[in-house]
């Protein structure tokens, strides 16, 4: 049986019945997976769903040309595999740990007699499965409106409001991943991407410093009628590399950013 702490580490199981949890933990398991071991394949058929209690995991499908492409990584507390739980489809991407990881696995016939009893699970899947479609639909507005300098933008802009750490002057100091995992990420060469970096720096638009990059956001303020931006004086702006989308087109949804006084150094290519 495993350990009640385990499921508790999970947000998507936090507000589970003391004895559900429990009949829960007689019928889940846990394993572990190294670093690169594959967990789902795409088009592999599916009858088992994943929260990860620790590590990191990649989801990505290749192309016919053999080119990964990564949709997004995922870290401790979230989940995957419910969808071919639901459609009795395979498997639509695959899945590979990025980090030593350890996962809850439950079987089909398990994690849908918890849906059934459990509403509050229901909500967060079915909250958490609308954020992926959103994002699925930005990845294919990016692909679609953007050139290879605006993804890259974005991307950038996403990372730094995901996992950013936001600094006291107001910039977002993130770990950058390496230039292949960013080139995976929107479509590019690793060339390209190494490139544009190297172009974002001299512009003034990032900082970069080893294997960290500093990104910056428009400044807020709270005001008795809600959050606004606060004037500055004009900055260079990363989202200046977003075209604006043509007459009659819908605007994407992102924020301004801008790099930090000084000068920006140059990352190392990755």
């Amino acid at each position: 049986m495993i350990d009640l702490s385990l499921f508790r580490k999970a947000a998507i199981f936090a507000d589970l019945e003391p004895s559900h949890l429990d009949a829960l933990c007689r019928a889940a398991t846990v394993r572990p997976y190294a670093a690169g071991e594959t967990i789902l394949q795409e088009d592999e058929a599916g009858d088992l769903f994943f929260v990860i209690v620790s590590g990191e995991v990649k989801v990505f499908v290749d192309s016919e040309h053999g080119r990964e492409v990564v949709l997004t990584h995922l870290k401790a507390g979230d989940f995957f595999g419910e969808m071919a739980l639901f459609d009795n489809d395979t498997r639509s991407a695959s899945v590979s740990a990025l980090v030593s990881s350890e996962l809850v696995v439950l079987r089909r016939q398990d994690f849908l007699a918890v849906l059934e009893d459990e509403f509050p699970i229901a909500r967060r899947i079915l909250s958490t499965l609308s954020a992926r479609l959103r994002q699925a639909n930005d990845m294919i507005e990016s692909l679609v409106l953007l050139d290879v300098g605006g993804r890259l933008a974005r991307y950038l802009l996403r990372l730094a409001r995901d996992a950013g750490a936001l600094q006291e002057d107001g910039w977002f100091a993130v770990s950058r991943p390496t230039h292949q995992v960013i080139a995976n990420s929107i479509g590019a060469s690793r060339e390209t991407v190494t490139r544009l970096l190297r172009q974002f720096v001299n512009r003034g638009l990032i900082r970069m410093r080893s294997r960290m990059v500093w990104i910056r956001d428009e400044p807020r303020r709270s005001t008795p009628s809600g959050t606004r931006r606060v004037p500055e004086p004009p900055l260079p702006a990363l989202k200046t590399v977003i075209p604006a989308p043509a007459r009659g087109e819908p605007a994407a949804r992102k924020k301004s950013t801008a790099p930090p006084a000084g000068s920006g150094g140059s990352g190392r290519r990755r």
